[in-house]
């Protein structure tokens, strides 16, 4: 459909009530926003919309049947201008762009991945909504420069990190955060009364981790429209870090990642490996042909992200298809459980019944990984590490030369955060 088409279409529907105006005024800001930047007028034409009078903010993202709906407030609508309106609406459609209603579903610190996500999307909006967090607000309370266009998890990694006198400033009643002051309470108004982040929590009831993989597909879908709906010409006005983020969503070659473990288990438990340091017996007197030595300590270690994207009873026959490849190798592995740090070791191996069990729940960081390996003395030699993970986490990681890495991805290969990560990245699903 052209946008002249779009634009029409948008144009025929009208009303009279507070709730009908509020409906008009959403849809001339989208027909403003497709003709600035079509992708984000796109993304926002794919989410239902509704109205809810109880709504603490002007508008949010909220899970309803594992689908993502753009909840209004009417009343709270009707204070801003409608250049504030356009401005709120791009920033929820980057929220949308970069998944944080579902990373972030059962975020324990609502606080901080609220700042978090906003100054990680507000660097991408000329003008960001008022009462949002943006990166020079946050750098004035916190007295530092950061980085900017980091991923969302990377500054909620810092923000986490910070003592906790300086984490109270960021939400001290009475602390404006540019660090002035203001009445009391009103930055925590401000900030809540803009849009609202409650949506993007997961409900108390049993569904809630199998609803990941559904929730996933449902966004890719809506990204993957929005994307084919743009133009060749507006993906070019697009940032950079915004047109990899939604490219990440086409689809990668499939790899049966059971084959590719299948022959590595078998490489190191075999009783000798190559090596330039031994003569070949069979030609002694050829330099470039390496000989033989027996391999030692070989070891698999198995790490499990704790992220609800993850089943529990697909996590329990992944990790039964590895033990029966275990088992004829006659490797055992150890299994941890991780998110932002590692825990819950057990071993894993022929006749052992498998009893895992998640622990924790915070952020992911795939950093912690490396820093057990490294801090334990774990060699790297005839090692093999393999990461079961949905893939969202920091964008760079010291891996510490680790580099026999296998990533075994719930999600898309392509949906890893880590830009160039150490080892192989494989699918598990399809």
């Amino acid at each position: 459909m052209s946008l002249g088409d779009i634009l029409a279409r948008l144009r025929q529907k009208g009303g009279g009530n507070s709730h009908v105006t509020s409906a008009q005024r959403i849809r001339k800001a989208i027909i403003s926003i497709l003709q600035k930047q079509r992708l984000f007028g796109e993304v926002l034409l794919q989410l239902p919309r509704e109205n809810d009078l109880q709504l603490p903010a002007m508008m949010g993202l909220r899970w309803e049947d594992n689908r993502l709906v753009l909840v209004i407030n009417p009343e709270k609508l009707a204070r801003v201008r409608n250049d504030e309106l356009q401005s709120l609406l791009e920033h929820e459609a980057l929220h949308l762009i970069w998944m944080h209603p579902l990373r972030y579903a059962s975020y324990p610190h609502r606080d901080l991945v609220q700042i978090a996500t906003d100054v990680a999307v507000n660097q991408y909006l000329t003008e960001p909504p008022q009462g949002t967090v943006t990166l020079s607000q946050l750098e004035k309370v916190l007295r530092q420069k950061l980085m900017p266009k980091l991923d969302s998890q990377d500054y909620l990694n810092i923000l986490e990190q910070l003592p906790a006198e300086q984490q109270e400033k960021l939400h001290k009643p009475g602390l404006k955060l540019n660090g002035s002051k203001q009445k009391e309470n009103a930055t925590a108004y401000e900030v809540k009364t803009a849009d609202t982040h409650n949506g993007w929590q997961e409900s108390k009831t049993s569904q809630q981790i199998s609803n990941q993989v559904v929730r996933l597909a449902n966004i890719k879908q809506i990204l993957n429209r929005s994307w084919k709906q743009t133009p060749q010409r507006d993906r070019g006005l697009l940032p950079g870090n915004v047109k990899s983020q939604l490219q990440k969503a086409h689809q990668t070659r499939i790899v049966d990642w059971r084959q590719v473990l299948r022959h590595q288990f078998g490489l190191i438990a075999r009783g000798q490996v190559n090596s330039h340091a031994r003569f070949n017996r069979r030609q002694p007197l050829r330099m470039d042909l390496p000989g033989k030595v027996t391999r030692l300590d070989p070891a698999v270690d198995i790490f499990v992200d704790n992220s609800g994207s993850v089943t529990d009873q697909e996590l329990v026959q992944t990790l039964t298809t590895l033990e029966k490849m275990l088992k004829k190798t006659k490797l055992t592995a150890n299994v941890y459980s991780f998110d932002a740090r590692v825990t819950a070791k057990q071993k894993l191996h022929d006749g052992k019944k498998i009893d895992f069990r998640r622990t924790g729940g915070g952020g992911t960081s795939f950093q912690c990984i490396f820093d057990y390996l490294h801090l334990h003395h774990l060699t790297k030699r005839n090692r093999i590490i393999i990461i079961i993970t949905d893939g969202w986490g920091e964008e760079r990681i010291n891996n510490y030369h680790y580099q026999n890495v296998y990533w075994l991805m719930m999600t898309k290969a392509n949906q890893l955060s880590v830009k160039e990560p150490p080892g192989r990245v494989l699918e598990m699903r399809g």
